[in-house]
């Protein structure tokens, strides 16, 4: 049995146009400040301060002054005090915007 290749996602993919949601959560909106490290810091002396735009159960989206290498993992520490988030995420996608920067998605792991 073979598939129609007019109606099968599997062989044309989806049009420039089209948008496929690959999220298993929902985004929760905010803009609030986020603390980046890693292990080495060299790349940004340690500690980069960027945006984050959404958050969910299974990651975070932020914006960046840098670039970031897809599968490199960091620290992130979001908010002050006693309520905060501070968990390890791995870089998904890093893409540069008009303005010179950069909207990352990150996954938690």
């Amino acid at each position: 049995m073979s598939a129609n290749p007019a109606i099968s996602p599997y062989v044309a993919g989806p049009a420039a146009a089209e948008f496929i949601e690959r999220r298993r959560n929902n985004r929760q909106s905010l803009e609030v400040i986020g603390t980046l490290s890693e292990d080495a810091k060299a790349r940004f002396g340690g500690h980069l301060q960027v945006i984050v735009f959404n958050v969910s159960p299974g990651g975070v989206g932020f914006g960046s002054p840098v670039a970031f290498r897809p599968g490199s993992v960091y620290t992130m520490r979001i908010g002050t005090g006693t309520v905060h988030l501070n968990a390890k995420l791995q870089i998904v996608s890093s893409k540069p915007k008009t303005d010179g920067t950069y909207a990352v998605g990150a996954r938690f792991v």
